[in-house]
């Protein structure tokens, strides 16, 4: 008897640290998050206007200055989507360290990035031609892109920059491989946004892939 209710003990002990750490995965990694945001909020409002080539309005693409290099973890700009009512600041970077603190912006290989998390090529700004790519957690950490499977067709997404508001018009969404590397390929003929996180729910075993092009420029 007192073999069985040491083992009681010790299974009873096992389940409430299980579920602790499955509280912890959910919802403290979003508290962590969270205080994280306000962090970068702070930062970025103290960033000074950055220079573009552009017209106000123009959808054609515009040109970042090109020594705008933020370094991992820097904030870079806000993505709103009014229809998820998802407000968050966007960091450079996809690894692991900096998609807990929020999205993630997919960056060229250069000093502090390095494959497969970065491309050689040119990184694509939000307002440019090409593809801005962004990463996000789906059921931690915040879980930013956790309702990506509700946008639909029109559904509107604004970035919010140091050089001007963008509003993109969702043009559909599909399910590929993690492997599927030219969703990860910033080359394209016209401003794009590609929103990425894993597929099904509680696995990585998938990527949801949000497609959405530029309709809107303020700069």
């Amino acid at each position: 008897m007192k073999v069985l209710r040491t083992l009681g003990k010790l299974l009873i002990s096992m389940g409430v640290g299980v579920l602790l750490f499955v509280a912890w995965t959910l919802w403290g990694t979003g508290i962590s998050t969270s205080m994280a945001q306000d962090d970068l909020e702070s930062e970025f409002e103290g960033i000074s206007p950055i220079e573009v080539t552009s017209r106000s309005g123009d959808l054609d693409g515009i040109e970042v200055d090109p020594s705008f290099k933020p370094r991992p973890g820097d904030p870079v700009f806000r993505i709103v989507i009014p229809k998820l009512d998802e407000r968050h600041m966007v960091v450079e970077g996809v690894g692991t360290e900096e998609l807990r603190k929020g999205p993630g912006h997919y960056p060229n290989c250069r000093r502090g990035f390095s494959k497969p998390l970065c491309t050689d090529e040119d990184e694509v700004w939000p307002g440019e031609v090409g593809r801005v790519i962004l990463s996000g957690h789906r059921t931690t950490y915040g879980a930013e892109f956790g309702a990506l499977d509700k946008l639909e067709e029109g559904d509107p997404i604004r970035l919010e920059t140091k050089w001007g508001d963008f509003t993109y018009e969702v043009t559909g969404s599909e399910i590929v491989l993690p492997n599927a590397r030219d969703i990860a390929t910033p080359t394209s003929k016209k401003p794009e946004l590609v929103l990425t996180t894993c597929h099904p729910r509680f696995s990585a075993e998938q990527r949801l892939i949000v497609s959405a092009e530029l309709t809107r420029s303020s700069t």
